[in-house]
């Protein structure tokens, strides 16, 4: 009977207990401060406030964006080890201790606008960021029951992806004002402090009895997390389709802005409308997924995302190209504001499959990490939380290879790009209900279950 009202709360009464809230808020933190430091130095970069030694913006950008994915491959995996050895609400703190040292390095480094030492800054960001996934991650499923699992990584998901738009335009802006270097400065450091202060109020979460020796050699390390996410096919699937989602989520954030610009022929604020879209369609599609798992783990919601994924992502593509087709010659080589897109029917169709993508991508991704660190092995969940970091990264830098090969290379357009996307989407989900054919098993119990 105690257990009864738990179940029936909504997942947003999870902000209310200690097990969660704490947690949430020191990630939020870290993940707003990655983007916001990304963002501002991306910005002192472009409009060189600060010595670029000679090399172009794109080279530089493109720096920065390694400088933040390569430690999830380095570090990700060492961190899992100690995770899985030590109580992980000290990892987190410690974590978190070090993060606001990063932050206070980082306000030297903007004080004494040197570049080279704000790089490091932001590598140190993303080693931090790569070694407390493992640990929120890992935390969960020890302090939330199997009921809650789903809506708390919903929660997470929704929050993560706030924090991290959030981050990117508050260090845009504030360096367009003056002082601005010092306020994103102050701003890091606090934020840093808020998220340990969070920090030291997460419940313990003591190791599990078993662990195995530390292993130091960096390759063999990642060969054997792998090796543990293999050892059950739910993980190992689920961390497949999770990393397929990241590689998704980069072809299109990463696209979206020129895609406007040159197929939508729109002005910035265009680009401005399409990634808020997103963001709200993949928050909402987060967060729709306790209601409709009915506060379970429902493998069904992956093939249902999956597909809409395939029947949006055809439409965005065809939508931009019939776009491009019928209003290039009227545009004369100008590009159209905000206002002058609001008239256009095919300019809301397309801003209407970006936001319900962003819900389909939510459906997709959230049952499958919740999948992933339930039906991990508790001994080694921090591992395989690891794998999944570091096939997380190796899938976005896949992406980065594919559109650079599509668009540079073989001289695809966007629109033709996403078509290809959607196609190898197509073809990542047909193997993930081949191989673990829980997931659409369970479709078709629901399916049966909503026709009667």
């Amino acid at each position: 009977m105690s257990l009864e009202p738990a179940v029936q709360a909504s997942q947003f009464s999870l902000f209310k207990e200690k097990k969660f809230y704490p947690l949430f808020w020191a990630q939020f933190g870290g993940a707003f401060n990655d983007n916001f430091y990304k963002s501002a130095l991306m910005m002192l970069f472009t409009y060189g406030a600060i010595d670029n030694w000679g090399l172009g913006v794109d080279v530089l950008n493109n720096i920065v964006a390694a400088a933040l994915i390569i430690p999830f491959l380095l570090f990700a995996p060492i961190a899992g080890q100690y995770v899985d050895r030590l109580d992980k609400a000290r990892v987190a703190r410690a974590i978190k201790l070090a993060e606001l040292g990063v932050m206070l390095l980082g306000g030297l480094a903007l004080w004494w606008g040197s570049s080279a030492l704000l790089l490091c800054v932001i590598f140190a960001t993303g080693v931090q960021s790569a070694c407390f996934s493992p640990v929120k991650y890992a935390i969960l499923p020890q302090h939330i029951g199997t009921h809650q699992l789903t809506g708390a990584n919903g929660v997470f998901h929704c929050g993560t992806s706030l924090a991290i738009f959030v981050g990117l335009i508050c260090g845009t802006l504030i360096l367009q004002v003056t002082g601005g270097q010092h306020f994103v400065a102050v701003g890091g450091v606090l934020v840093a402090w808020a998220g340990w202060r969070f920090s030291r109020h997460i419940p313990e979460a003591p190791a599990c009895a078993e662990v195995v020796a530390v292993e130091h050699n960096p390759w063999k390390l990642i060969k054997r997390t792998l090796s543990y996410a293999h050892e059950n096919k739910t993980v190992f699937w689920s961390v497949v389709g999770f990393s397929w989602y990241w590689f998704l989520g980069s072809v299109y954030l990463t696209q979206l802005p020129n895609f406007a610009r040159t197929i939508l022929l729109g002005e910035a604020s265009s680009v401005t409308l399409l990634l808020v879209a997103f963001l709200l369609g993949v928050c909402g599609g987060a967060l729709l997924c306790e209601k409709l798992s009915r506060k379970q783990l429902e493998p069904a919601l992956v093939p249902l995302g999956g597909l809409l994924i395939v029947v949006l992502g055809l439409d965005v593509a065809i939508a931009g190209q019939s776009f491009y087709a019928q209003y290039h010659m009227a545009a004369q080589g100008q590009l159209f504001t905000l206002t002058d897109l609001a008239s256009k029917f095919l300019f809301w169709r397309v801003v209407f499959d970006i936001l319900l993508l962003g819900v389909a991508g939510g459906l997709y991704s959230v049952p499958l990490q919740a999948l992933m660190q339930h039906h991990a092995n508790p001994q080694r969940r921090g591992q395989i939380i690891a794998a999944n970091n570091v096939l997380n990264a190796l899938f976005m830098i896949a992406s980065t290879l594919a559109a650079v090969v599509a668009l540079g290379v073989v001289g695809l357009s966007i629109p033709h790009f996403f078509m290809l996307t959607v196609g190898l989407h197509l073809l990542v989900l047909l193997l993930l209900l081949w191989r673990e054919p829980k997931f659409i098993e369970h479709l078709k119990i629901r399916c049966i279950e909503f026709k009667s």
